[in-house]
């Protein structure tokens, strides 16, 4: 018995076709349901493609730098290696249509082997542009976390060896976009908080405009995302900029929640991608007081049972926690390793029980469309700390909100982040 490993629509109803990145793993290794597999690369994203279950890998039908259509098949998983011989992918292989779902972008980071067998650490759009240039990318240096080759990485070495500018690829996936609506041209870019990953916006996103492209980031040390070996504030916002920049993207919307309300603030200055709006979810940075109990609570809990009254201290009412949110949690621990690092995490920027992040600054700059949501029965950060925020901000509280209003309230949240991101299209 097998089970095949397909290449879904999942990454937007304007893909048709991806190209492989990388396999995982190799024939005749032993995987398990959940562990990624293969990495491919779409004009937007890199994706990567789980195991959907137990087995060992036992046929690769499209090899690195194969381009396949949706629903081609790209390898498969047995019982045992007594499985088929691989075959070639079938290059009339035709794509089965897309599905028209919004795109959820994994974290670029792939690492890629050198003509001399060296694995280097490039993001595969920085990859594809090098390989269209002709540029073997194991002697650059990389910019971005842990050293990482980004897309602006090759064209800086093509401009220093003396290509004309107008001859050097630009990370931008003009097809994709010319396609798109025009309202769906500028992502909507969520950056979950801390101890979270992307599924933390499942109860937001089927209230937000399905129109939108909407990009749900996640933060380096929480699900599949590599840790940083410093985990300043700013080294987050780098890390989520390579993973904007990597789109192709020139401007955006962006929505942050608690950690990643912080990480929005600071992103909102930088020169790469312009940020047209700003909505901030109970962010943190604008006060030193945080409820320290509940982030050792948090991170020490290894049951269900010690981890769920923690949970609740979220929201305002239990309630409204997702059926199984606990186990969730502690499977991710489990399956991605994060305790950890996310135990080094808290203790840089939030030492002690206290917070040593600060955005203020950043928000009296900020010239855009800018909202704070916060609950007014927030028992992690408080919510008096809007009173000092600058008069440009519009601030809403939401009553019997704890400190997830985009879980608690995610039809109105989405209603208050759509009203930013028009302001923000009219201006």
């Amino acid at each position: 018995m097998s089970g095949d490993i397909t290449l879904a629509g999942g990454a937007g109803e304007y893909m048709e076709s991806a190209t492989i990145v990388s396999w995982s793993v190799a024939l005749g290794d032993r995987v398990r349901a959940g562990d990624v597999v293969v990495v491919v690369e779409t004009a937007k994203a890199a994706t990567e493609i789980e195991a959907g279950r137990d087995g060992v890998l036992s046929e690769i039908l499209a090899p690195e730098g194969a381009e396949v259509g949706i629903g081609a098949v790209l390898g498969r998983i047995a019982d045992s290696l007594a499985a088929p011989a691989p075959q070639p992918a079938s290059p009339d292989q035709s794509p089965a249509p897309a599905q028209e779902t919004q795109p959820v972008l994994a974290p670029p980071a792939v690492a890629a082997t050198s003509e001399h067998g060296r694995r280097i650490n490039i993001s595969p759009l920085a990859r594809r542009l090098a390989r269209q240039a002709g540029l073997d990318p194991s002697g650059l240096t990389g910019t971005g976390p842990g050293g990482r080759i980004k897309s602006r990485d090759i064209e800086r070495a093509l401009l220093a060896r003396g290509a004309p500018e107008d001859q050097v690829p630009v990370a931008r996936p003009a097809q994709a976009a010319a396609q798109a609506p025009a309202t769906s041209a500028v992502p909507l870019v969520l950056i979950h908080g801390f101890g979270a990953n992307a599924a933390a916006w499942n109860l937001l996103r089927p209230h937000l405009d399905g129109a939108r492209t909407v990009l749900t980031l996640e933060l380096p040390g929480h699900g599949r995302a590599p840790a940083l070996a410093a985990p300043s504030l700013e080294a987050f916002a780098e890390a989520v900029l390579g993973q904007v920049e990597e789109t192709g993207a020139q401007e955006c919307d962006l929505v942050g929640h608690s950690l990643g309300g912080a990480v929005a603030a600071i992103l909102s200055a930088n020169q790469s991608v312009r940020v047209r709006s700003l909505t901030l979810i109970a962010p943190a940075g604008l006060g030193p007081e945080i409820d320290g109990a509940f982030l050792s609570g948090f991170l020490s809990a290894r049951t269900p049972e010690s981890l769920e009254p923690w949970l609740e201290r979220l929201v305002g009412d239990a309630a409204s926690l997702p059926r199984g949110y606990a186990q969730a949690v502690l499977r991710e621990r489990e399956r991605f390793g994060v305790a950890a690092t996310q135990a080094a995490i808290a203790q840089h920027l939030f030492p002690d029980g206290t917070q040593a992040i600060r955005i203020a600054a950043d928000l009296r700059r900020f010239a855009g469309p800018l909202k704070v949501v916060w609950g007014r029965a927030d028992r992690i950060i408080p919510q008096a700390h809007q009173n000092d925020l600058p008069g440009h901000v519009a601030c809403h509280r939401l009553d019997g909100v704890g400190h997830m209003p985009h879980v608690e309230a995610g039809a109105l949240v989405a209603r208050l982040v759509m009203q930013c991101v028009r302001s923000a299209a009219m201006a």
